[in-house]
């Protein structure tokens, strides 16, 4: 068989190869369009939800009594930050202390982190105490947990706290005394809320406090934390990033070679871009968002350099080269820095 009839039989199956190109191209163009249109009415419910009742708006209650009077305390512990990295919430404490009599005094709360200590440590969980003065007061108290969670699956990470709680009346001389069951029930109000942008916290899960009582500590309340992303943030971070991919590949596999390789930083750079719309101020590395991000960067740089072999190998006259040094070779005659004739792109 002749180099032209090879060359013929090959310009005859690149049109097959190219329909069926284009072919899977619009089925996965279309998928992610009807794809989007599914999903974007959730994620606008979702996003007007949150508009209409923005963080912080809702609190929950652990601990109801029926009547408050005399001395009395009201606390809200509410979530105002995560540090996914270091896995901690800060927790602001704040109520009032009714005491119309004059009170005996100082009464503590001391909030746990419950299983959050290595298992099979000894001693209680980590802790944070506030103290609750002798008088007729606000309070007001910051406090770090630690909380677990895995912020690699970023926007599907989920994080929670197993809060647990005890409340003691502190003598003069600094002796804690535990509030009975009962006096807790009558004279202690305790609500949860959350106030983390772009975080939801689910309905907490009031548990039964004596099962989860460990060494050195006897909890009153035990209640269950759970925090996520919202709908919304999860379905819009799988559409643009599928989208922004899709873009990118169509642009690397369907334009001219020729068309590649000035935009190619570009392009790149395009795709990295979005990671800061995505994932904000995140480190690198550390979310799911950023490996898809990455590895897409990766096949798309390695779909440019196939192509470039692609391009460049019919160009290069390899097998013209390879005849021409066998015919000089075998009259002796050698060409010193001849250079076929590269031919313009098709």
């Amino acid at each position: 068989m002749s180099i032209g009839e090879v060359d013929i039989s090959s310009a005859a199956s690149r049109p097959g190869r190219v329909r069926h190109a284009y072919r899977l191209g619009l089925v996965v163009a279309a998928g992610s369009v009807v794809i989007s249109l599914i999903l974007m009415p959730f994620a606008f419910m979702s996003l007007y939800s949150a508009f209409e009742h923005p963080a912080g708006d809702h609190g929950f209650d652990v601990m109801t009594p029926a009547l408050l009077h005399g001395e009395w305390t009201k606390l809200n512990v509410s979530a105002i930050s995560i540090d996914e990295v270091s896995g901690e919430v800060v927790l602001r404490v704040s109520g009032f202390h009714n005491c119309p009599s004059g009170c005996r005094g100082v009464q503590r709360v001391q909030l746990f982190s419950v299983h959050s200590d290595p298992s099979g440590a000894l001693g209680p969980p980590p802790s944070a105490t506030i103290s609750i003065p002798a008088d007729s007061s606000e309070i007001e108290q910051q406090v770090t947990l630690p909380i677990t969670g895995n912020l690699s699956r970023y926007p599907f990470d989920s994080y929670r706290l197993l809060l647990g709680a005890t409340f003691a009346n502190v003598s003069a001389s600094g002796v804690a005394t535990p509030i009975t069951p009962s006096h807790a029930r009558d004279q202690l109000a305790f609500s949860v809320s959350n106030a983390i942008p772009r975080i939801s916290l689910g309905a907490p899960r009031i548990l039964s406090a004596h099962e989860y009582d460990s060494t050195g500590a006897t909890y009153d309340a035990v209640v269950s934390l759970d925090f996520s992303r919202p709908l919304y943030l999860r379905i819009m971070t799988v559409l643009l990033t599928l989208l922004i991919v899709l873009a990118a590949a169509y642009g690397v596999l369907f334009r001219p070679f020729t068309q590649i390789v000035p935009t190619v930083g570009a392009l790149v750079l395009g795709v990295w871009g979005v990671r800061s719309l995505l994932v904000g101020s995140y480190p690198p590395d550390s979310t799911g968002v950023d490996l898809v991000l990455e590895g897409s960067i990766l096949l798309l740089l390695l779909t440019v350099a196939v192509r470039a072999v692609a391009f460049m190998a019919p160009r290069a006259h390899l097998r013209t080269v390879r005849h021409s040094s066998r015919e000089d070779s075998a009259s002796g005659r050698v060409d010193e820095d001849e250079e076929p004739e590269i031919p313009g792109d098709l």
